[in-house]
């Protein structure tokens, strides 16, 4: 009987990658060691063991963009250290919530760098070693993309003496690289040969060809790439929901921080905001009342969505890529077919995936005469598409919208400023 891959990754992490490659360590710049893939289970442990960290990531990469946009607000129980973030005072780059989200993508990395190196040289065959690989890079890359959007500059891989840090568009380049390898490695492999890799080591829920083309338009799209990103969103199924999933013993992290630890919750600018009959809010909040938080005149709501302890968390939702699509069209001048994709997400009603719907009226071609005006709607299309999903950082830089940012980047965690000898004078780190 198949095991629960989840549920074999929490084991794995605890029993192998952490005894194993200490992987939890203060400089993430030290390798992973290679007894860990010595053989072909040692490769599928990992692999399986590089999806349980992202999974587990998924809070960290959240909480810095969420926090310093209009996304949530502060509760009274929550760490000094959100609070600074949350309003931008006493803040420093000591605290876990940036060195949180840096750490935990070069965890990742480290474990798709070895299984990308480990791979080939272990007999998995054909196909398995395709889909590892792919899964690795996709992964890797997913990593890096999270933290791209809230660092101003990070290394774009690792190193055991320190990897210097790039300009974000460096990253960008990278993550598109890998993503664009990942496609290529499994292109010519059928789904019937990758029938081994998704019972033994793809985690349930994880869509693996839809998952690599959602990413490519994601981050074609931030770096300029309209018809690319086009292309990839055009390839992504609208009725499949690729996710990493949460099942008991593990808790979905956002659930842990929103509910358990009631640090944070939807604010009151997010549900106020929003254009009378908007449905959207009311998936991700509970709209009922705000509660108090802290600072005082933080008024949060309480989150609907992930109010669960298993919830699974998407890796995109169906929506992003009409948006994503809406946009690019929108720059290359296409405004026909922006402004049908913007209004394909305002009226839909119903959908056959755990996805918000908006329920909204079309608007006319007079309501949205030119690119500004598209530009501006696709934002507020994403602000309620996309809540939680940790874009509204990059959003607020690449969109004409209107949004309270507390702070442009977070800096460089302390730790890596005084382990990397490559970081000085950059991202915040002091020259050295």
């Amino acid at each position: 009987m198949k095991m629960n891959s989840t549920i074999r990754l929490v084991a794995v992490l605890g029993a192998v990658l952490l005894s194993a490659c200490d992987l939890d360590v203060t400089n993430p710049n030290s390798p992973t060691e290679d007894k860990v893939v010595a053989d072909i289970n040692g490769i599928i442990a990992l692999g399986v063991g590089m999806q349980g960290q992202f999974a587990q990531a998924v809070e960290d990469y959240i909480v810095p963009g969420a926090l310093v946009t209009d996304e949530w607000g502060t509760r009274t129980r929550s760490l000094l250290s959100y609070q600074a973030l949350f309003t931008g005072q006493s803040f420093d780059n000591t605290y876990d919530v940036v060195s949180a989200p840096y750490n935990q993508t070069y965890q990742v990395v480290k474990s798709a760098n070895t299984l990308i190196a480990a791979a080939p040289n272990v007999g998995l065959g054909p196909a398995l070693q395709a889909g590892i690989t792919s899964l690795a890079k996709l992964f890797k890359g997913m990593a890096l993309g999270m933290a791209y959007q809230s660092y101003e500059v990070l290394p774009a891989n690792i190193s055991a003496t320190g990897s210097m840090p790039l300009p974000r568009a460096d990253v960008r380049d990278t993550v598109l690289a890998l993503l664009e390898s990942a496609r290529a490695d499994v292109l010519n492999v059928t789904d019937a040969d990758l029938a081994g890799f998704r019972t033994r080591v793809l985690a349930p829920g994880t869509d693996l060809r839809n998952t690599i083309d959602a990413m490519i338009a994601r981050y074609a799209l931030f770096d300029g790439q309209y018809q690319k990103a086009i292309d990839a969103a055009t390839r992504v199924s609208p009725t499949v929901l690729s996710t990493v999933q949460y099942p008991s013993p593990t808790l979905n992290p956002i659930y842990s921080l929103a509910i358990v630890l009631q640090y944070v919750g939807g604010t009151t600018n997010f549900v106020l905001s929003a254009e009378a009959g908007d449905r959207r809010p009311g998936y991700w909040l509970t709209t009922t009342g705000p509660v108090a938080g802290n600072p005082a005149d933080s008024l949060s709501y309480t989150l609907k969505k992930y109010a669960t302890q298993n919830e699974a968390f998407p890796l995109y939702l169906p929506d992003e890529m009409k948006l994503i699509r809406a946009e690019a069209h929108a720059r290359l001048g296409n405004l026909p077919e922006a402004r049908t994709l913007i209004n394909q997400v305002r009226t839909q009603t119903t959908s056959g995936i755990d996805e918000p719907v908006a329920g909204l009226p079309a608007l006319t071609d007079a309501q949205l005469p030119d690119v500004t005006s598209i530009l501006r709607q696709i934002g507020y299309e994403r602000r309620y598409e996309l809540y939680m999903q940790g874009m509204r950082w990059e959003d607020t830089r690449r969109l004409p919208i209107t949004s309270t940012v507390i702070m442009p980047f977070l800096p460089l965690p302390a730790g890596e400023c005084r382990n990397n000898p490559t970081t000085g004078g950059l991202g915040g780190c002091p020259v050295k």
